[in-house]
């Protein structure tokens, strides 16, 4: 069955000013190539060639060869949730979502292909280093991550007192195939109708996708993590980008992601 890749890339990505000022931040480069185009080539490497690309933000500059290309116009005012079903109509029965300022290893996309799974998230054990050499409080940045004993995701994404309960940390790469589809578009409908914690602090058109997970476990959708040891780069912060320089294959710190040039 084919498969659907689908990049978030609609936000304007401000806490990447001053790379974000001309540009959506996935087209912002590492190494003499853009995050989304080590995308691009790690999806098409693994056989993945339909590829639609969620655009908002200088949404002109991600019509890019080898993609389709859809626009999330309320990208000002949504998040990552509205991005996504932005493109719902290109889902089809197997679908990949990655976030737009990721960079990830073949290994990390055939882990996800791998899973056999409705609902797949990979998630990183080694995630705490990184953290910790991107932040100076990486408990600010973390995200509660819990499994049961089956391996699937039972909390995510809320606020943690102690960086010794995370088991794990989402990294924006996940996977949907057939009931799993299904299952995000009810979910999706259904979003809002219970209220619950996080809406107090956002709206539901500015849901995390986060927040949809974790509403699709409420619900009794089984969501199962896909853990991997490291191999991925998030470049969020301008921080971020500078310390990613270090973290390219020639003179990398060995405690840190690798990433080829």
């Amino acid at each position: 069955m084919a498969i659907t890749a689908v990049i978030l890339a609609a936000g304007r990505g401000s806490r990447l000013a001053p790379y974000t000022a001309d540009r959506p931040k996935c087209l912002t480069e590492l190494g003499g190539t853009s995050i989304i185009g080590r995308q691009i080539a790690t999806l098409g490497a693994a056989g993945i060639a339909d590829i639609v690309v969620v655009a908002g933000y200088r949404a002109e500059m991600l019509a890019l060869p080898g993609t389709r290309r859809v626009v999330n116009d309320c990208w000002r005012t949504t998040n990552m949730v509205e991005s996504l079903f932005a493109a719902e109509a290109e889902f089809g029965d197997d679908v990949i979502v990655s976030y737009g300022d990721i960079v990830y290893e073949p290994r990390v996309l055939e882990a996800l292909l791998a899973s056999p799974h409705d609902v797949s998230v990979v998630v990183d054990r080694q995630w705490r280093a990184y953290w910790e050499f991107r932040f100076e409080n990486p408990l600010a940045d973390a995200e509660s991550l819990r499994l049961d004993g089956e391996g699937c995701i039972i909390d995510i994404g809320q606020q943690v007192k102690d960086i010794d309960d995370i088991e794990a940390q989402y990294m924006g790469l996940m996977r949907f195939r057939g009931n799993g589809v299904a299952a995000l578009r009810q979910t999706k409908a259904a979003l809002g109708t219970i209220v619950r914690p996080w809406m107090r602090v956002r709206p539901v058109a500015q849901a995390y996708m986060t927040d949809l997970l974790m509403e699709m476990i409420l619900t009794g959708t089984l969501v199962h993590a896909v853990p991997v040891n490291g191999g991925w780069l998030e470049i969020d912060t301008a921080r971020d980008f500078d310390l990613a320089g270090k973290m390219l294959t020639n003179g990398a710190d060995d405690r840190l992601p690798r990433i080829e040039r």
